[in-house]
């Protein structure tokens, strides 16, 4: 296999900054270790990986703002979106093109982002962050709880916005990629739909900093007669089901009083959906917080039994990998594309009804009572298959070799 010597890169990448933008660090990090020069294209006041300036082999190229942005975000509405993102990646695609010249990288790698262009001479690896033209099958399904509780303004921007993205803008955007990188086989599967060749999706899920997120391989006893805790972790939109949650919790509180949901989401943009938590019928069960420090995670999850993530139409669940990582059994929905990395001890709920995931919690809840060691163990050790870094890389280098092979012609 030929070495890769040098690469152009442009995404979101930060150190500790969660979910996808975190990984990516991890990523990058990892290719620098193993001796692959880097040039990251991008904004220093966006998402800038300051924490990789310290390797010899990295180097930031800052791009300008273009000078119309400004004008062109005090407007609402995704064509003047496109038209932003238009104006940034010209200016981006000129200096990787200049840059080429001496530098001569071996591909551009895009991490969170899909270019609007195509270099001259290299191949484009993109790692998708999902199929958001998806979130429209699940606004319009979701179309009366949306309406309900935020508003029918709020749904019709919605509809129009990924409307948007499934009729144009991800067209435009897949047809500049040679591979796309996505995090589940679900995703792949709603890509090679869309129209996109089988052998140019691949399957790699993110990493997850395995010593950071880690229990010592066991979780700490507790007393039989407490209360379980199932745990919400990470944001709340249409598509999450937050709502399908406590419908089910509900249900599940008339078989058992010993239960507790936490729940830790944020509400950006659909506000409405706080009054789910605000109008429970028994808030004596609930604990509520907006956000929680990175930091503090870990923690978090050893006072933890169960975490529940029944999101459809889902890329891949971070909380889910970090849960896995802590020692703590999952409960997942069938649309869930991280269920392909889960513990095989850990639960898959097939339809999207109270009853159905009520019944996943109830089974949950009495494995964590009779083998609660038996399930910590089983979930660290299928993280340690499936979210090390070092493994994803050796396959993402793989990845690398295959997208410089391909005839572009």
């Amino acid at each position: 296999m030929n070495k890769i010597l040098r690469i152009a890169c442009y995404g979101i990448a930060k150190k500790n900054s969660g979910s996808s933008g975190g990984a990516n660090f991890l990523i990058l990090e990892e290719l620098l270790k193993r001796g692959i020069e880097i040039d990251f294209y991008g904004r220093k006041d966006f998402m800038f990986p300051h924490d990789l300036l310290k390797y010899n082999n990295f180097s930031y190229i800052h791009v300008e703002r273009p000078f119309l942005a400004d004008i062109a975000d005090s407007i609402q509405g995704a064509n003047n979106l496109l038209f932003v993102r238009n104006l940034q990646d010209k200016l981006i695609k000129q200096k990787i093109d200049d840059n080429h010249k001496n530098r001569q990288y071996a591909l551009l790698f895009c991490l969170q982002r899909r270019p609007l262009f195509r270099p001259e001479d290299i191949p484009v690896v993109v790692w998708e962050v999902g199929p958001r033209y998806t979130n429209l099958q699940y606004i319009r399904k979701l179309r009366k709880k949306i309406i309900s509780l935020c508003g029918i303004i709020l749904y019709l921007k919605l509809e129009f916005f990924y409307g948007f993205l499934k009729s144009r803008s991800a067209k435009i955007e897949y047809n500049n990629m040679d591979i796309v990188i996505c995090g589940s086989q679900w995703s792949k599967n709603k890509l090679i739909d869309y129209g996109l060749k089988p052998d140019a999706v691949k399957v790699l899920p993110y990493p997850v900093d395995i010593n950071f997120f880690s229990s010592n391989n066991h979780r700490p006893h507790r007393n039989p007669n407490d209360s379980k805790l199932f745990l919400w972790l990470g944001r709340s939109e249409p598509r999450k089901r937050l709502d399908l949650l406590l419908e089910a919790f509900e249900l599940l509180l008339q078989e058992r009083q010993d239960v507790k949901l936490k729940i830790i989401a944020g509400f950006a943009w659909a506000p409405g959906y706080r009054k789910l938590i605000d109008n429970f019928k028994f808030p004596e069960y609930l604990e509520y917080q907006p956000s929680i420090e990175p930091a503090k995670v870990p923690k978090l999850m050893e006072q933890c039994d169960v975490l529940v993530q029944p999101s459809e139409g889902e890329n891949f669940g971070f909380s889910v990998a970090e849960a896995l990582c802590c020692g703590l059994p999952v409960i997942v929905g069938s649309t869930n594309g991280t269920k392909d990395f889960i513990s095989p001890s850990s639960f898959i709920f097939e339809d999207y009804t109270p009853e159905c995931l009520k019944q996943k919690m109830l089974e949950a809840i009495k494995a964590a009572e009779q083998k609660r060691e038996n399930l910590a163990l089983d979930a660290r050790k299928t993280a340690e298959q499936n979210f090390n870094v070092v493994k994803i890389i050796d396959d993402l280098e793989s990845i690398f070799q295959e997208s410089i092979k391909l005839d572009r012609s």
